[in-house]
């Protein structure tokens, strides 16, 4: 009985080991690779943050009612 006992210890543990092992390197590869693609991807943002005007007044107007228009031409 006790021998069963031991190696049901044993499988679970080395079962445990496996699983946390492999998330753990999982973790790591994540990381790694978000470090690489954002090297890349800051530039755009870069881009995006330059490009982006806050519009107020009669240009939010203009813009408004130019999207309206071309959703009702659409239809």
């Amino acid at each position: 009985m006790t021998n069963i006992l031991t190696q049901g210890i044993e499988l679970a543990t080395f079962g445990m080991l496996t699983v946390f092992s492999f998330l753990t390197l999982l973790i790591l590869v994540t990381r790694l690779m978000s470090k690489f693609v954002s090297r890349f991807d800051a530039r755009e943002k870069l881009v995006e943050k330059i490009a982006i005007v806050p519009a107020r007044g009669p240009l939010l107007i203009a813009i408004i009612s130019s999207a309206i228009r071309q959703h009702v031409d659409k239809k």
